[in-house]
């Protein structure tokens, strides 16, 4: 399998050309006042195009109130109604897949949150700008994506932590494009490291659905694993990776897909004093009981070995080709 490591981009970081300040702070939308929720692109307002995805609306949250997501280990996830997903990915951004992943969704009026890592954005600040630029919602993943915060020190986490903001924000030109959303790299997580996560007023994401895109498998069965998993609990936050070629070629379908089963996309931001947190109830918080699914591979279980083992090989490849490109690891 051609796993590609975001690593490799890094080497190619002292071709890149010094990080330019962007002028413009990108706003989501326009918030409704009453419900602190924004409407974004429908399918009928995608440029004329009446079988586009689009994203539904617009949801802002609050670290504070809900600090830990994500039903692959946390009780919680995000107040979505049934058949609404939201999608993510890991371990960019990289000019070589990232640039695609964009294309794709905004072909379909989709937005997305990108958990970015900071050797890569610093390898490739336009590459970050792109996804800023494009109305998408910018979390971290760490600064050099260790398979390692399960061990860490709370201390240590935190300079990881740190050390991603400062980078993906430098790229970005501000840090206050970034939202203060946080995916612990392979889900490998303690109870030291979430301490440093919630001492930083940070969110942390695991994930719902995953679709096991870091495996030897095909396009078409990410889509598949995708699907059958979503279905099985009606909503969710997808997990999905901008650092593989097999992701490229599963995001058109998976996005017609969704469209087919009725889907909705949602966009997440961080409450601010732009956009009013959203009002909903703790049930909202919980999934309902799932169906019968299909179980998630094993590399899907944090803490397993052989996540971190692929994805290594995954991101070192980024970064190798370009010594060339640039590679970290993991989900």
């Amino acid at each position: 399998m051609s796993i590609v490591s975001p690593i490799r981009i890094f080497r190619s970081a002292a071709k890149q050309k010094p990080v330019q300040p962007v002028g413009r702070r990108f706003l989501v939308g326009l918030v409704l006042a009453s419900l602190g929720v924004s409407t974004s692109c429908s399918a009928t307002e995608c440029n004329g195009k009446p079988d586009a995805l689009g994203t539904s609306r617009v949801i802002a949250v609050d670290p504070k109130d809900h600090p830990r997501i994500g039903t692959m280990q946390y009780p919680e996830t995000l107040p979505l109604a049934d058949h609404e997903v939201v999608i993510t990915f890991d371990d960019g951004p990289s000019p070589r897949y990232t640039d695609r992943v964009l294309e794709i969704l905004a072909s379909g009026c989709v937005k997305a949150t990108f958990f970015m890592v900071g050797r890569m954005a610093a390898t490739f600040p336009d590459e970050a700008r792109k996804v800023e630029a494009e109305g998408h919602t910018i979390g971290t993943h760490s600064l050099s994506h260790p398979f390692t915060f399960g061990r860490m020190t709370e201390g240590q986490a935190g300079q990881e932590i740190d050390g991603g903001i400062a980078a993906v924000g430098t790229a970005l030109g501000s840090p206050e494009k970034l939202a203060p959303f946080f995916r612990v790299p392979g889900l490998l997580t303690s109870e030291r490291t979430e301490a440093a996560i919630a001492s930083r007023g940070l969110m942390t994401w695991s994930a719902d659905v995953p679709a096991d895109d870091w495996l030897r498998i095909s396009s078409a069965e990410i889509v598949k694993r995708a699907i059958s998993r979503l279905e099985a609990k009606s909503r969710g936050i997808l997990l999905l990776h901008d650092i593989h070629e097999r992701t490229v070629g599963a995001l058109p379908h998976l996005l017609s897909e969704l469209k087919t089963r009725g889907y909705k996309v949602v966009q997440v931001v961080a409450a601010n004093a732009t956009s009013a947190k959203s009002e909903t109830t703790p049930e909202q918080w919980r999934l309902p009981p799932a169906r019968a699914e299909e179980k998630p591979a094993v590399a899907d279980a944090p803490p397993s070995t052989a996540a971190p083992t692929k994805k290594a090989a995954a991101l070192r490849r980024i970064e190798g080709s370009s010594s060339r490109l640039g590679g970290a690891k993991g989900f």
